[in-house]
């Protein structure tokens, strides 16, 4: 018989009883027909036949065996008793299931963020083959990876033959404007590209043609788009019509020709590209500067090159054009810096998987969050234990009336162990569903109003298979315990009503007690290293007021080139907005404190000596301090006449400027230069001291900064301090822009304290799921603790009883029940206070201004447990002290 009808058999249990039994009597009226032929009675002939035949029983046995695997038949029967005993033990099997689904759902869905973000490699050709170019700078301790394109193209000649070279700009959100949105820009997410990149990636076109080497040979020749699937199916519903409408991105007008093939979003993990379009159509000046450093180098190795070799040719080219561009410093530049800007290492990474700037903040945080969502699991696991070894105890006699009967130790364990898979299957079910939700509101915990992340969990294979790893596991941790301990019971003893074994057995639950009360401490204790990091970076003086404050990024396209012209038009603006009553204060920025944006500057000081150290740098307007509630500790505010021309360049430095310039002494009248392109050295007076204001960064020192006056043109920050909601000074500003101006336009709104919580996402993030986890584990361990305890009182009632009959007053009784997991939990506690500092040394540097060793951090969630446990515990410690003795003395 095939192994397919021995498995559908096992499957049609009753079919087969009835088709063997069928078969008996078929034989067994074929030989009474035979016998009554023969000429005996009907009587006769049917004990003959039954004679002849044997025992049917034994014939349906073994019939059985040989048309059905008794093993999966035993499985069944195991299924099918295990889904009873559910059924019958609901509370039970509630607990265990809810616990178990909300560890598994929380592993899953970390799990998805790991998988998406960090481990899953990019939905190219042979991602294996892919890497790209970094170096790192002097006194760097992460890699760099903006290059310009002079090198680009040096690289590229020199390095044919080991490795196929194409580059990518970095991705931010940009304004676009479509020939069918009737002037009215949206967000999208551009990319500019070698003409080669799609080739070598292996991508094909879903409509259309993607960009080829010949779109990208000259400067603006070939204004060209390919649009992503994903966009094209989000903004135009999946119409091939279109191709050949136009788009506007960064001023510069693109013909859509074609849509990628569905599934490609990127190369960047977090990050869908909306469009494509040659690198030949950024800014053109940016093609031939060697100090305009905007896109990344990747590459594709050529058959049988390994990584090494293709950065023994690439490295030379690249310290050679550092040598160039180093040829240029000024001669009193210091000579070991020049050496070391010679000389800085280059290096090709593996691209497979695709570098993000989203994994290299949040590549620590989410492995932190997994292991957290582990200990839960295990705190889980632990939990459920205990409630099936105390459901095993009120199964004694039923497991000694098997053994009895003749089943052996390995069938009870396979029993037992079906039961908790049972669990186990029930758990991943719920738990995926829980997964798939927590997942996304993880992701848009990762999302800013600057920057949307976007995550493929789809539910995949790989997820698949890690859930059915997860649950596997979980059903062996959780289960392997009670089947032990059900398998070894003593049928003699577990007969005899009233046995005193039963409370010796309390002792099965200390390793369980002790692992809970361990992996709950280090939960605790990491969420609360969180917690407090958090609070203080919520706390933090940033140095100027971010409430009541409104960012606007206002366009004026055709001010570009308006010189004193445009800087009174933008003058302007700000006397009208100051007329109105809802606004306290304006002014303008080249761009918002924590916006995301930054520059920095190389100066010369009169008297100093060379510095390498770069100093940040900021155009703003007259009254920005006034707006942003920036005290100046001297000197003076920005004027207008600041910006005319033949004006001195004035600019007013920080503190944080001053302390490091000029230690001791005030900086204001004083002179120093900065260094502009080709070496030139403007010169700058300093007129005013301002107090020091966090740029972009809660978590880092307030940097040395200069301030210069802005000389707006077709784009500025404009920042609103006013009692008017957001939405209101919005539709005032539409109404007010084109009346100064009818080139300003209004391209987006935000809060400045959003600026700052954006900046502030992972720690939020941290705090948030480890302060959730924090308090599952407590949740966890107070009923685990409770669960045993009250199985301990129980179990031990009749000694109890015997106690207080003795005369035991009822605090002795208690501390009885006590000290029995008393010094198990004391020993849990010590565990994970060592597991905590070894684990401390990993998170470090996720914290702010909290040290692990400070006595808060380890008494608070010390105290928050035992608060819990001393709670869990109260209950069956004053049952115990209630016990009547003339009931306990009847106990069974």
């Amino acid at each position: 018989m095939s192994w397919l009808s021995r498995f559908l058999n096992g499957i049609r249990r009753d079919r087969l009883n009835r088709d063997l039994e069928d078969e008996i009597q078929f034989h067994l009226a074929a030989r009474m027909e035979e016998l009554t032929r023969a000429g005996m009675s009907p009587r006769q002939a049917k004990e003959q036949a039954g004679r002849q035949l044997g025992n049917a029983l034994r014939l349906r046995e073994s019939s059985r065996e040989i048309k059905l695997f008794p093993r999966f038949e035993s499985i069944l029967m195991d299924v099918a008793f295990g889904l009873r005993l559910c059924r019958k033990n609901k509370i039970v099997t509630a607990a265990a299931v809810v616990s178990l689904s909300l560890a598994i759902g929380a592993c899953t869905a970390a799990f998805s963020l790991i998988d998406a973000l960090i481990l899953r490699p990019l939905p190219v050709n042979d991602p294996e083959r892919l890497v790209y170019a970094v170096y790192r700078s002097p006194g760097d301790a992460d890699d760099r990876a903006p290059f310009n394109y002079p090198l680009f193209e040096r690289m590229r000649e020199a390095s044919r033959s080991q490795v196929q070279l194409f580059g990518m700009s970095f991705q931010s959100r940009r304004d676009a404007v479509f020939d069918d949105s009737g002037g009215q820009s949206e967000k999208v997410y551009p990319q500019w590209i070698s003409g080669a990149a799609f080739p070598l990636l292996g991508i094909k076109p879903a409509l259309g043609r993607l960009l080829t080497e010949s779109d990208d040979l000259k400067p603006s020749q070939h204004p060209v788009a390919v649009l992503s699937y994903d966009f094209w199916s989000r903004r135009f519903g999946r119409n091939p019509g279109v191709l050949g409408r136009w788009v506007t991105v960064k001023e510069k007008q693109l013909q859509i020709v074609g849509v990628a093939e569905k599934g490609f979003t990127g190369v960047e993990p977090g990050i869908h590209t909306d469009l494509w379009a040659p690198n030949m159509m950024w800014d053109d000046s940016a093609l031939t500067s060697p100090g305009w450093s905007w896109f990344r180098i990747w590459g594709r190795l050529q058959p049988g090159v390994t990584a090494d070799q293709a950065r023994a040719i690439l490295q030379t080219v690249y310290t050679n054009f550092r040598r160039e561009r180093a040829s240029g410093m000024r001669a009193d530049a210091p000579r070991d810096s020049v050496e070391r800007f010679i000389h800085t290492p280059f290096y090709l990474r593996a691209a497979a998987n695709g570098p993000s700037g989203l994994r290299q903040s949040f590549e620590r945080p989410i492995w932190v969050l997994g292991i957290i969502a582990g200990l839960v699991l295990l705190i889980a696991c632990s939990n459920v234990a205990s409630l099936l070894i105390a459901r095993a105890a009120a199964r004694d006699r039923e497991m000694a009336l098997r053994l009895s009967i003749g089943a052996g130790r390995g069938r009870l364990i396979q029993q037992m162990l079906i039961e908790s898979a049972l669990l186990s299957i029930a758990s991943c079910v719920l738990g995926v569903f829980l997964a798939s939700k927590a997942g996304p509101l993880i992701t848009d915990m990762l999302s800013t109003s600057q920057s949307v992340v976007r995550l493929d969990l789809q539910l995949d294979w790989r997820v698949l298979s890690f859930l059915t790893a997860a649950g596997s596991l979980t059903a062996f941790l959780f289960g392997l315990a009670p089947a032990l301990r059900a398998s070894a019971v003593s049928p003699n003893d577990a007969l005899k009503s009233g046995s005193g074994k039963q409370t010796a057995r309390i002792g099965l639950f200390r390793p369980l007690v002790a692992a809970q009360t361990a992996f709950s401490f280090l939960v605790l204790f990491v969420a609360g290293l969180f917690l407090a990091s958090f609070a203080k970076l919520v706390r933090t003086d940033l140095g100027f007021d971010r409430n009541n404050l409104v960012v606007i990024e206002v366009e004026a396209r055709d001010l570009r080139q308006g010189g004193q012209k445009a800087f009174a038009v933008w003058r302007q603006l700000l006397d009208r907005l100051k007329e109105n009553p809802g606004v306290q204060s304006a002014s303008l920025s080249g761009w918002s404190l924590f916006e995301g944006s930054r520059s920095t500057q190389n100066l010369r000081i009169p008297g100093r000596p060379v510095d390498a150290f770069e100093h940040h740098y900021l155009p703003i307007s007259p009254h920005f301090f006034e707006t942003m509630r920036i005290r100046l500790v001297g000197g003076r505010d920005f004027e207008w006449r600041d910006g005319q021309e033949g004006s001195p360049s004035a600019v007013i430095v920080n503190e944080s400027f001053a302390r490091r310039n000029f230690p001791g002494e005030s900086p204001l009248g004083k002179r120093f230069f900065q260094v502009g392109r080709g070496g030139t050295l403007i010169a700058q007076d300093i007129v005013g001291i301002a107090g020091d204001a966090k740029y972009d960064s809660v978590r880092d020192a307030t940097p040395p900064t200069v301030y210069a006056l802005l000389l707006p043109e077709s784009w500025a920050s404009l920042q609103v301090r006013t009692h008017l909601e957001p939405a209101a000074l919005a539709a005032l500003l539409r109404n007010e822009l084109p009346r100064v101006h009818p080139a300003f336009r209004m391209t987006g709104v935000t809060l400045q304290s959003t600026l700052v919580e954006n900046t502030l996402v992972r720690e939020r993030l941290l705090a948030l799921l480890s302060g959730f986890f924090s308090i599952v584990a407590i949740v966890l361990v107070a009923v685990g603790l409770y669960g045993v305890l009250s199985y301990g009182v129980v179990q031990r009632t009749r000694e109890i009883g015997i106690r207080v009959a003795l005369g035991a007053r009822p605090l002795r009784v208690v501390s009885l029940v006590l000290s029995e997991i008393g010094l198990v939990t004391l020993i849990g506690l010590v565990l994970g206070l060592a597991g905590g500092v070894a684990a401390s040394q990993f998170i470090t540097a996720l914290l702010y201004d909290v040290k692990p060793s400070d006595i808060w951090s380890i008494a608070a969630p010390l105290a928050c447990l035992l608060f819990a446990c001393s709670l869990s515990a109260l209950l069956p410690a004053l049952r115990a002290a209630r016990v009547d003795p003339t009931t306990a003395l009847r106990y069974e």
